[in-house]
């Protein structure tokens, strides 16, 4: 399943809708790696694009490898990747070191950049 889904967002194309689209990858849609909409169907729900193949490249053979080669790492200086972590993990880290300030402005600013207002 999660090979399909990176094989749609390197072909360029939307996924979604889900909830968690709009919650797992704020550091992405804010770093201009994907595009993050809201769904016609449900106003709960987003979908996402890929903006840069290169990075869904490299995740998938994360993924698939559970490491990628150090002449992929040169790309991109300073990168450190070298496992996989769920979105559920990870969105429990992240709520725990988070302060409530921070959160409710990288909302504010997802929803500027989301809604276009």
């Amino acid at each position: 399943m999660i090979q399909r889904l990176m094989e749609k967002l390197i072909d360029g194309e939307w996924v979604g809708p889900a909830t968690a689209i709009g919650n797992d990858y704020k550091v992405l849609e804010l770093r201009g790696v994907i595009q993050v909409k809201v769904s016609l169907k449900d106003s709960n729900m987003y979908n996402m694009k890929l903006l840069k193949k290169d990075v869904g490249e490299l995740a998938l053979k994360v993924i698939n490898d559970g490491d990628i080669s150090t002449e992929a790492l040169i790309s991109i200086p300073s990168a450190s990747i070298t496992n996989y972590i769920a979105p559920e993990q990870n969105r429990t880290y992240e709520r725990k070191s988070q302060n409530s300030q921070t959160g409710k402005n990288i909302a504010e600013l997802l929803d500027v950049l989301r809604s276009g207002k």
